[in-house]
């Protein structure tokens, strides 16, 4: 039995239940070509479903079909013991749709209920009787039980027919014979569509691992379901997808059964794969395991330990000693080098590491032995010793220095004498200064003889000689002499002259100090300028010659003095004052310290104004914006009243500042300052993500989590730069900014940034499959900039990144229903005349289809002419011309049956005449009722006419 119902384009009903469950998500059928070649099949071997036979009448009223169907299953059941074994198989599998396996199968009707998940499914529509068969998603065991398993789509065309039937309430009427003949009868899985099968079997093979001399080993294949399970038998196909390179070896047995053995197998990997298939072909799995073949065990040998070198003899100051292991060997390798201390001085007791090459720092002197143990990789140890001696260093004894001979002039009896320059190959650790023993009779006072400067005072005129004795670390001592000649004076002090006092107007600030008329009879060495008082400290330029330069100064009256010293350090001094006044006040200069430019993501700055200078002094600062200046930006604190202003949140922009300076008698100075701030150059590669936590909670530690975590979702070849991390102004969620970096494989450096849409698209991709990846659900990730051109025809907004349309101009359909991007691909003008377009065709549509329709009702016959007039020895031949008639005008009793039996649903159906009245979807009523309705409309005459009542 197949459903007809009208349908208005080409496809096959094929394609058409293919499409039918397309956009559900859990599928319900199980599609194959093999079941959809089933409704291919001739009928003429399913007695059961052909109603063109000679010996299976058509029944037409419906209170015949029980007994009728029973006994038209019962002779397909016969027919099918006749048949070959394919056709028998054939049989038994269609008598499985009515509801019985190997041909047995259950009626039913609206009094007996078929038995769990069963249902049954009548044989003509609006049939009272019909078979019990499987639930949608049911099958059919060998116990004759409907149990879970694949559905054929046989059964899901049952019950689509059935509810096809159900919803219309009308009746569906059976194809014409020819077309069951022209079905194949074999059931054949085309090989191009062998790649369609289900893979429902689920096959595990255990990996195993040998090692030689052993060669044979067994894998085992499991399936799930197993052929117990599933009830009916697998076919194996084992193998072999990898070897281990060389000479091919190895043999396979029971490569077609569950269980292979594998011998003769060499070192290395092999790698097969099993096939399992079930007998109908319908289902398959397949797995893959590894065969390891390990190598022969070897005999293992101790290691064998060197240590290089075994004896040292080292000398201080050099403390240092190394003793290389490295050199050790084993016929496999060295897992451990363990180092300890056999003996040494008392105290040393290192922490040695467990390294091959050992780095000593010896400090004490004496004999140290060292022992290696080393272990291999089977846990076998050996171990060695080495020797070190670390000899004292050789001390020799210190060199006294007491500096060259002194002479002095009178009087001048005051001098240092210095003894630094003595030494010693470790260290000098006593000084002490005495007299010659030939002097102990001269007066002199001394002081600081217990270091290497001793200070010499009240020397009288003559020669003394001074000791200088040093003692090093061991007690060796050295001693030295120096002289010191006291003589008569030969000259004058020098007489110094610091030059006449100066009062100098503002704004020069500024003094020149001469010296130079300074004298001596010999010549003076030195001279020094220093301040001696006042209001603020001056700045002394070149005070170390006879023309000195004090600068800074300020409204006041300061003091200099010049100090003098002659060859036989004679001084003098003389001082001189420098008065500041002010006849006129100067404004002062204001200096704003230049333009600047920078780049973002640099968002602040430092504008420095100390470079304003005043004849006096600056004492206020006064930082303003331009009006031509960008509006954004804020000022730290109150530093636009300060000598330096900074400037934070900057944009992308050009600023103007004016500085004002101002001096104590309210004088003042302008000057401006431009900040030309340039756009980011990585702000279209700016990617940032808003996370799902308030940015007073976030730790570094989380942070540095999400950032993994997203390194990981972009893998090894980007690299994520962290630019920023904000919060949001509304919600306080914690805002991360970034770019990535891609690494350049050849070099592993970083090449060129990625664009930040194509960042965006890919996280997007990856967090919406699992958008739990960073630990919590993310709010929002998007391009820091929108880059979206809306398709030419709209402007993005920036916020909510939506596009708005120009006039004219709308979304896609995929911006509303699918997940497409914003944009503004379609015109409203296109849109509403494709609309009216459509409604137009879809009416020429339904329309066509009601004429064709109307054209497959089968044409009533014109109603003769009633002749008026008949020959009296034509009766009988007039009879039979309107037997139709006379047929139409009385009802049989399997009408009346037919009608009492179908008017409970309060509908009379009416049967097609034998004259091949059809009906147009359902509807119709055919000329036998027509002939019912004007059968008493005519009477026969005395002459036998039949003329109008």
């Amino acid at each position: 039995m197949v459903l007809v119902n009208p349908k208005d384009t080409d496809e096959s009903w094929s394609q058409i239940l293919k499409k039918a469950k397309h956009n559900e998500k859990t599928e319900i059928l199980t599609y194959d070509e093999e079941v959809l070649n089933f409704w291919k099949k001739p009928r003429q071997r399913l007695p059961y479903l052909t109603r063109t036979q000679p010996d299976s009448p058509s029944y037409e009223d419906e209170v015949d079909f029980p007994p009728m169907a029973e006994k038209r299953m019962m002779n397909a059941a016969a027919a099918a013991n006749v048949q070959d074994n394919e056709n028998d198989v054939l049989i038994n599998e269609d008598l499985n749709y009515f509801g019985g396996p190997e041909g047995k199968f259950m009626t039913c009707d609206l009094e007996t209920p078929c038995p769990p998940q069963e249902e049954c499914v009548p044989i003509q529509p609006n049939a009272a009787t019909g078979l019990c068969t499987c639930l949608t998603g049911y099958r059919r065991n060998k116990q004759r039980k409907c149990i879970l398993g694949a559905i054929p789509y046989r059964s899901y065309l049952t019950a689509a027919a059935g509810s096809s039937s159900s919803n219309e309430q009308e009746q569906q009427p059976m194809l014409p014979s020819d077309v069951g003949t022209e079905m194949s009868p074999d059931m054949v899985v085309p090989k191009e569509k062998e790649k369609d099968k289900d893979k429902d079997i689920v096959v595990s093979v255990m990996s195993k691992e040998v090692r030689l001399p052993e060669q044979e080993v067994t894998l085992a294949a499991f399936t799930v379901p197993d052929e117990q399970t599933s009830d009916t038998k697998y076919k194996y196909l084992w193998t072999l997808i990898s070897q281990p390179k060389g000479p091919m070896n190895g043999t396979i047995s029971d490569q077609s059964k569950s269980k292979v053995k594998l011998s003769n197998l060499s070192e290395g990997l092999y790698t097969f794969k099993v096939t399992v298939t079930s007998e109908d072909n319908l289902s398959f799995g397949e797995a893959e395991a590894n065969v390891t073949v390990l190598p022969e065990k070897r005999i293992n040998q101790a290691p064998q330990v060197i240590i290089i070198p075994r004896v040292q003899i080292i000398r201080k100051p050099t403390t240092n000693a190394i003793l290389d292991g490295s050199t050790s060997t084993d016929d496999d390798k060295i897992i451990n080098w363990h180092w300890e201390v056999i003996s040494g001085p008392i105290g040393y007791q290192p922490q040695l590491p467990e390294v091959n090459t050992l780095q000593l720092d010896l400090t004490s002197p004496g004999n140290y032995t060292f022992k290696l143990t080393v272990t291999d990789s089977n846990n076998v140890t050996n171990s060695t010793t080495a020797f070190i001696a670390l000899l004292k260093e050789t001390d020799y004894a210190p060199v006294a220095n007491a500096g060259d001979a002194v002479i002095l002039y009178l009087p001048n009896n005051n001098v240092t004498l210095n003894g630094t320059a003595s030494s010693d190959d470790h260290e000098i650790v006593a000084w002490e200064w005495t007299k010659d023993a030939s002097d102990e009779a001269k007066a002199v006072d001394m002081q600081n003889t217990r270091t290497p400067y001793v200070q010499l005072s009240n020397l009288e005129e003559g020669m003394y000689t001074f000791v200088l004795k040093v003692t090093d670390a061991s007690g060796q001592s050295s001693t030295a002499k120096v002289h010191v000649f006291v003589k008569q004076p030969t000259n004058s002090p020098p007489i110094a002259k610091a030059g006449a006092n100066q009062t100098t107007s503002l704004p020069i600030n500024w003094a020149l100090l001469n010296g130079s008329e300074s004298k001596d009879d010999i010549g003076i060495k030195t001279y020094h300028w220093k301040q001696i008082s006042g209001p603020k400290d001056a700045i002394i330029l070149e005070a170390n010659t006879s023309m000195a330069n004090a600068t800074s100064l300020t409204l006041g009256l300061y003091e200099f003095e010049l100090t003098v010293m002659d060859e036989n350090n004679n001084t003098a001094s003389d001082s001189t004052w420098v008065k500041i006044v002010q006849e006129r006040n100067a404004a002062p200069v204001a200096n704003a310290g230049g333009d600047h430019s920078i780049t973002l993501p640099m968002t602040a700055i430092y504008l420095n104004g100390s470079q304003s200078w005043d004849d006096l002094a600056v004492v206020k600062y006064q930082w303003t914006r331009e009006d031509n200046s960008l509006a954004a930006g804020v000022i730290v604190g109150n530093t636009d009243n300060q000598a330096i202003m900074i400037l934070s949140n900057l944009v992308q922009g050009r600023y103007v500042f004016k500085l004002t300076v101002s001096d104590d008698q309210g004088l003042t100075s302008s000057d401006t300052v431009s900040i030309n701030v340039h756009p980011d150059p990585m702000l279209m590669h700016l990617v940032q993500i808003t996370l799902p936590m308030d940015i007073t909670i976030l730790t570094q530690s989380e942070l540095d989590s999400i950032v993994q975590k997203l390194q990981l979702l972009l893998g090894d070849d980007n690299k994520i730069e962290i630019r920023e991390l904000k919060y949001d102004l509304n919600t306080g969620a914690a805002v991360l900014v970034f770019y990535v970096m891609r690494i350049s494989p050849a070099s592993g450096t970083e090449s060129k940034a990625v664009n930040g849409l194509h960042v965006e698209r890919l996280l997007r991709a990856k967090l919406q499959k699992d958008a739990s990846i960073l630990g919590a659900l993310f709010v929002d990730i998007r391009a820091t900039v929108c880059q979206n051109n809306c398709s030419g025809h709209g402007q993005c907004n920036p916020t909510t990144r939506a596009c708005i349309c120009e006039a004219f101009w709308m979304p896609s359909a995929g911006y509303f229903f699918a997940n497409d991007e914003a944009n503004c691909d379609w015109s409203i003008l296109y849109v509403f005349v494709g609309v009216i377009f459509t409604c137009l065709l879809l009416s020429g549509v339904f329309w066509a289809i009601a004429c064709a329709c109307r054209q497959t009702k089968t044409k009533p016959r014109l109603r003769q002419k009633v002749q008026k007039y008949a020959l009296i020895g034509n009766q009988d031949e007039e009879s039979i011309n309107y037997s139709r008639t006379s047929l139409t005008e009385s009802e049989t009793d399997s009408d009346v049956l037919f009608e009492t039996r179908t008017k409970s649903n309060g509908k009379i159906p009416h049967r097609s005449s034998a004259h091949g009245g059809h009906s147009c979807g359902g509807n119709g009523t055919g000329s036998g009722s027509s002939g019912r309705e004007t059968g008493h409309k005519y009477q026969i005459n005395k002459l036998g006419r039949k003329i109008k009542a």
